[in-house]
């Protein structure tokens, strides 16, 4: 629960098994918990960098 691994996805799709501690505008925007996160599409591309 310590957001740590919060990344934007830039390109591709995964699947979130648990959103402890994003709110709704971040996931709006794309973020996720890269710990949380399984790629199901052939290709992601995540960003540790985004603030926004």
């Amino acid at each position: 629960m310590c957001c740590t691994c919060r990344a934007k996805v830039l390109e591709g799709e995964v699947r979130v098994e648990k959103n402890y501690t994003l709110e709704q505008h971040e996931i709006d925007a794309s973020f996720v918990l890269t710990c949380q996160c399984h790629p199901i599409s052939d290709r992601v591309v995540v960003s540790y960098d985004e603030r926004r």
